[in-house]
């Protein structure tokens, strides 16, 4: 019902085009890359210390 009133100013809003992320924040590219490889691989480091597995693998190494 607030279809008609709401999606307009969103839409306005939230409509940039084709754009990618380094063109958005006026990044370098190769730096943004960098940026998010870093932050996948602290990621995998945290998850690798706190030691959060899969629920089936754990029954697997029981065995």
């Amino acid at each position: 019902m607030t279809y008609q009133q709401v999606f307009p100013q969103i839409s306005a809003i939230a409509n940039y085009g084709s754009v990618v992320m380094p063109g958005l924040w006026n990044l370098n590219p190769y730096l943004t890359v960098l940026a998010f490889s870093l932050m996948a691989l602290l990621l995998f480091y945290l998850i690798d210390r706190v030691g959060l597995k899969r629920k089936d693998k754990e029954a697997g190494e029981e065995e």
